[in-house]
């Protein structure tokens, strides 16, 4: 069956955004057209006629906004995703309110161009969660940072946004959601992601919508909730039919090969910039919960400034 989308004439997908949407972590055969990642495959579950791919690895919301989105607009989309972040908060410079001006600026020109966009909330970067307990809390900050952004942005753009939650996404895939490099999703988890962002986009309107009428039992006693969930569980797996085949997960001896080759030169080019900016946000984190008395602000987002529970416009 095409998929609504790809009926109306020229549908125009355009995503944005860093490595993940570039589709690091993702394999595919020659059955996925329009290449690797999340965005890719959303592409051809909605059947879009054609398929750019602006994302960048390493970019920044700066690098999306400077020079991303220009292009993206030249384009004129139907459709653009969104994801960015996650090199802003491995920044010895991090500060969410220069991506939230950068989110501001991108999704609000590409609503204003007619443009519906799907944004996406990040996840904790698994990488460091396997670290000590105040690097965790300072990454999870900064991670929150970028999501409250995000909402913000959502919330106030000029047009049609819809939001993806990716940690929620790819939850169900557990610890083969992730990457080898705990940093990006893996084949499960970009798919886990597409399928999210596609339920969404089919809630918001009937154009996204690639399965219609699907038959459920009505012959049985379920209650109404049993139903609602059989029916949602028979989209997902109509849209789970579209993607292109995922390959199995890589084996132990292939992920030591991968540590060794790529992961620690990866560690070592990003350490000289991002551990000291991390000492600091740690330091930080200790100082102000040693000045905390009870009824006073708690402490600022690490090396922005902000606390977790104000909003990030909100001066």
């Amino acid at each position: 069956m095409t998929p609504p989308a790809g009926r109306e004439r020229g549908f125009r997908l355009v995503a944005l955004g860093d490595s993940i949407t570039v589709g690091v972590g993702d394999t595919v055969g020659p059955d996925a057209v329009h290449g690797p990642g999340w965005a890719a495959h959303l592409a051809t579950v909605l059947g879009a006629e054609t398929f750019t791919n602006l994302a960048t690895e390493g970019a920044r919301s700066r690098d999306v906004v400077g020079t991303q989105l220009d292009a993206a607009l030249a384009l004129r989309p139907h459709l653009a995703t969104v994801l960015v972040g996650g090199n802003d908060v491995l920044r010895s410079d991090f500060d969410a309110r220069h991506t939230l001006a950068d989110l501001h600026r991108s999704v609000g020109e590409l609503c204003r161009a007619g443009t519906d966009v799907v944004l996406v909330l990040l996840p904790v970067i698994g990488l460091f969660e396997l670290g000590p307990r105040l690097v965790r809390r300072v990454m999870r900050r900064r991670v929150a940072a970028i999501n409250a952004a995000v909402e913000e942005v959502a919330g106030s753009a000029p047009g049609r946004v819809v939001v993806v939650d990716a940690a929620r996404a790819i939850a169900p895939a557990g610890h083969r959601a992730w990457h080898v490099d705990r940093v990006h999703p893996s084949a499960a988890g970009h798919r886990l992601l597409t399928l999210s962002a596609a339920m969404v986009l089919a809630d918001l309107d009937a154009r996204y919508a690639v399965t219609t009428n699907i038959p459920v039992d009505g012959s049985t006693s379920a209650t109404a909730s049993a139903v609602g969930q059989a029916t949602a569980r028979a989209r997902i797996d109509a849209l789970a039919a579209r993607l292109p085949g995922a390959p199995d997960p890589p084996s132990v001896w292939q992920r030591l090969a991968w540590l060794v080759k790529a992961g620690l030169p990866w560690c070592l080019r990003r350490g000289r910039d991002f551990l000291p900016g991390l000492l600091r946000a740690v330091v930080h984190d200790l100082r102000a919960e040693q000045a905390f008395t009870p009824g006073g602000m708690v402490t600022s987002l690490a090396d922005s400034g902000l606390d977790p529970r104000r909003r990030i416009g909100g001066g």
